[in-house]
């Protein structure tokens, strides 16, 4: 972001969310009072509590020393440092208690704050230091994006672009240069070291790699955030019936976002539709894998043989087919649907795809959400698809490339 953004004290914020997340012993100190809130927890307990699980004791077992110790380190580094993040407040009853921070409904905090494992801790760190920085995260906004590699020049203008909130033909090779050159000095190897970047210097390519703690909304502008999110900025949310409650979301890289945020919501089923290669990121193959690895089942269909081939390829054990009918094709007169994301039967996204973007080869895109079991989206898509989904494990292999739709 640009220092003119006037959303600028949001980006902040999120820097100092991530910041105060790129330690172990701060995450550790946030379950701990989370565990204990609304009520809140004396410091003094919260000493014992922490000493007891860095130093892999029993409570009981905590010496008068491991105490002491942990709790100088919560007075002076540990808890100011999340109070200051507006994580975590101090009573007048000198208890600890979390704070309203929107960070605690999201699907993602408890398996951000849980991992204690020394080699778990250390990725953490490595990932959240990555993404205390808004330049790297519109990084891997970009690269999210992408299916190949792409050249570092491409990405400094993109990123540009988007910092400068102008069109990639207006940004100057200056302005490229500029950021050229913190990618290479800082932001890529910072990003490859936390394993988030493929980024090879000599050929001057970067790709997409992701991390499961790592969630689409974070790395989206902090003023255009995906409507799932509960913040969602008017680029995001154009339209919102109050009787439907379907939202409509507007522009590429929401509509991606929030599709993969969906995805990474998924618990039991996932049910995916793409027309054409193009609309499928490198971030949403990442989501996909995560959730095949979560243990969900996946389904992925597509008329387009390059898109099964390259799922099948990626991702072996989603079910593929080959939709027999032919409802994805609004009339002529109409948009064309491009990308369906259905998770749970709770929750669905519908895609559609306008007019051709000049010089990109990218459409205009524009989507429909629901949420909710008595959404009239999603009831309409359970009916639509339900039907289909009971049982298709008991086809054959061969069957479930003609899984009828």
């Amino acid at each position: 972001m640009s220092n003119s953004d006037p959303s600028g004290s949001a980006v902040a914020a999120r820097d100092d969310y991530f910041a105060a997340l790129a330690d172990a012993r701060r995450r550790t100190v946030l379950r701990l009072v989370h565990e204990r809130s609304p009520q809140g927890i004396e410091k003094d307990d919260l000493a014992f509590r922490l000493a007891a699980v860095t130093s892999d004791k029993q409570l009981a077992s905590v010496t008068d020393d491991d105490h002491q110790r942990a709790l100088v380190d919560l007075h002076h580094r540990l808890v100011p440092r999340l109070t200051d993040a507006g994580l975590l407040e101090e009573t007048d009853g000198d208890l600890i208690r979390t704070t309203d921070h929107r960070a605690f409904d999201e699907p993602g905090f408890e398996a951000a704050v849980s991992g204690h494992r020394t080699d778990d801790a250390e990725e953490l760190d490595a990932v959240f230091e990555a993404l205390a920085d808004s330049r790297r995260r519109t990084v891997l906004a970009v690269l999210s994006d992408q299916y190949h590699p792409i050249a570092t020049e491409t990405l400094a203008r993109d990123i540009a672009a988007r910092e400068d909130d102008v069109t990639e033909r207006e940004v100057s090779g200056e302005r490229v240069d500029e950021v050229l050159a913190s990618l290479v000095h800082v932001h890529l190897p910072l990003l490859s070291d936390a394993t988030l970047v493929g980024y090879d210097d000599d050929a001057d390519r970067v790709s997409y790699e992701g991390h499961p703690a790592v969630r689409a909304e974070w790395i989206q502008p902090a003023d255009s955030a995906p409507a799932t999110t509960g913040d969602a900025g008017t680029d995001a949310v154009a339209d919102s019936t109050a009787g439907t409650d379907v939202r409509t979301l507007d522009g590429r890289d929401t509509i991606i976002a929030t599709g993969q945020s969906l995805c990474e919501r998924a618990e039991d089923e996932l049910f995916l539709m793409f027309t054409t290669t193009g609309l499928l990121e490198e971030g949403c193959f990442r989501r996909i894998e995560d959730a095949v690895d979560r243990g969900v089942d996946v389904y992925l269909g597509s008329r387009d043989p390059r898109v099964r081939d390259l799922v099948r390829e990626r991702v072996p054990e989603v079910v593929l087919w080959e939709p027999q009918l032919d409802w994805l094709n609004l009339p002529p007169e109409g948009e064309s649907v491009g990308r369906l994301v259905f998770a749970d039967r709770d929750a669905v996204m519908l895609g559609t795809l306008g007019q051709p973007l000049p010089g990109d080869g990218e459409y205009a895109e524009t989507a429909i959400l629901g949420e909710g079991p008595h959404n009239g989206l999603v009831a309409l898509m359970r009916q639509m698809l339900g039907s289909r989904l009971d049982g298709p494990d008991a086809q054959s292999a061969d069957r479930r490339s003609q899984f009828p739709l």
